[in-house]
């Protein structure tokens, strides 16, 4: 796709420019996380560190902005065509626009998304804040910025089928009470790194190597990282949730991460071979207050994992003579209608904010919400219900058509 001359104005140019500002500060941008407050922090896997910038008074409120109508479970596409709109403000073509990542800014409810413009190591680091159902590019120069490295990351390996080690240094970031834990690989011996880092930054890093029993194997690894993780409490202890590439489901006691400690996570499910994690999301249930985990993944239906379960679920067996698990099993995982989801987060308690291919044109990339609990959208399915003079036992045709602001 072309993109029209009329595009290529002075003020696009400007936004070019700023992108370039940009890149001085970030070689990559990729997993994203907010502290309590406002600092947003950036996964830089290329130059092997997390960035820090306090965005202060850049957020803009979006209570007014119209997210759905969560007691008739309809959701609002914010964007279509979501990569054509980020290139136009970026000055490229469609194909040059990745997005790695997506964080909402809870207290704002606003939604940041990490670009790269263009491919390969040559391409620039942005991050886009999505404003009132505008994109914006961050002047992230302006910010207060604090960095620390998070140690020794791969250079030059290259797996199999030739993606570059170095982009997992950094697969995940997650802030808990004062400290970031920051998931990913090394060039130790044990491959799969967590590293816990207090901010705001000092020279203390603690660095702990999991090893875990990966069923679908069934054999102990130390290489696979951490794709996707979340801290929670669990029966009062503070427990990292971690689900691996191809897919374990894995506890492990905050206590145990110590520096330089080799730790053996405990494997309590498995979501499917052939099938890589996406996002882990805590939420909390409005309807009956119950908490959980949801989680995203490439080829297998998303799932919701209750707390409840998370907690009680006994190891799945392992060592000599147990055979390979190949379907999803151990923790408790209720299937979640959602499809090609790319990136995932809650607005509030009744939205979840997506990242998504379109279910009727999968070229088509989307910013949609979806209602919780069930993260079901009415719209994208067609039931007898859809039809006038069809059945409505939920009540919803009470509700007048959404007009959004």
């Amino acid at each position: 796709m072309k993109l029209p001359k009329s595009i290529l104005t002075a003020s696009v140019l400007a936004l070019v420019a700023a992108s370039a500002v940009q890149a001085q500060s970030i070689s990559s941008a990729g997993a994203l996380a907010f502290d309590d407050e406002d600092t947003l922090f950036v996964g830089d896997a290329k130059a092997g560190l997390v960035h820090a910038f306090d965005l202060g008074d850049i957020f803009t409120d979006q209570s007014d902005y119209q997210l759905g109508r969560a007691q008739t479970f309809e959701g609002r596409t914010i964007f279509n065509n979501l990569d054509v709109e980020i290139a136009a403000i970026l000055g490229v073509e469609p194909d040059q626009v990745v997005i790695n990542d997506m964080v909402v800014h809870q207290p704002s409810r606003q939604i940041f998304l990490s670009v790269h413009r263009g491919h390969g190591p040559d391409a620039e680091a942005v991050i886009i804040a999505v404003n009132n159902g505008s994109l914006e590019l961050i002047e992230l120069a302006s910010a207060d910025h604090s960095s620390i490295s998070v140690g020794p990351v791969p250079t030059s390996a290259i797996l199999e089928f030739g993606q570059p080690l170095n982009t997992l240094a950094i697969t995940d970031i997650d802030y808990y009470q004062g400290e970031l834990l920051v998931a990913g690989v090394s060039n130790e011996e044990f491959s799969s790194t967590l590293r816990r880092i207090p901010f705001p930054f000092t020279n203390e890093i603690s660095t702990s190597s999991i090893e875990i029993w990966h069923a679908v194997h069934a054999q102990f690894e130390t290489r696979a990282p951490i794709i996707t993780q979340t801290v929670t409490e669990l029966d009062g202890v503070a427990t990292l949730i971690a689900i691996y590439a191809c897919t374990p489901i894995v506890r492990i006691p905050l206590a145990d991460l110590t520096d330089g400690a080799q730790v053996r996570g405990t494997m309590i499910g498995e979501m499917g071979y052939g099938n890589t994690p996406l996002d882990i999301v805590p939420y909390l249930n409005p309807w009956d207050g119950t908490s959980s985990v949801v989680v995203t993944n490439t080829n297998r239906s998303a799932a919701s994992l209750s707390l409840a379960s998370l907690a009680v679920a006994p190891a799945m067996p392992s060592g000599d003579g147990v055979q390979p698990v190949f379907a999803v099993a151990g923790v408790d995982q209720f299937p979640l209608p959602m499809s090609g989801t790319l990136h995932l987060d809650t607005l509030d308690e009744n939205y979840a904010v997506v990242v998504r291919t379109s279910p009727e044109d999968p070229r088509n990339i989307q910013l949609h919400t979806i209602p919780l609990p069930f993260f079901f959208d009415r719209a994208d399915h067609v039931v007898e219900m859809n039809f006038e003079d069809g059945p409505d036992p939920f009540g919803y045709r009470a509700a007048p058509p959404l007009e959004f602001n």
